[in-house]
């Protein structure tokens, strides 16, 4: 579905588990509003590229299952994860 506009955010994060169960804690660079009204993060993404090679934003990975959380919400173990300073 399409994304109609984007909006910059800092110190959120999608956390959750990836298609192998393995445990995911990725930085939100974006919220965007979907024509549905919903609101999705947007993510760098190694293999979201144009065709010229510039890097995009995506949501995460459709077959990862998780939720969007302030960097103060998260544990410990996914402070690690996402290379927080501690």
């Amino acid at each position: 579905m399409k994304i109609l506009s984007i909006s910059a955010c800092s110190d959120w994060f999608f956390c959750g588990k990836g298609a192998r169960n393995e445990d995911l804690v990725i930085k939100v660079a974006a919220w965007g509003v979907r024509e549905s009204g919903e609101v999705v993060g947007l993510i760098a993404a190694a293999n979201a590229v144009t065709g010229d090679h510039v890097p995009r934003l995506a949501e995460p990975p459709a077959d990862a299952k998780g939720v969007y959380l302030p960097e103060e919400k998260l544990t410990h173990a996914q402070k690690v994860k996402a290379g927080l300073r501690l």
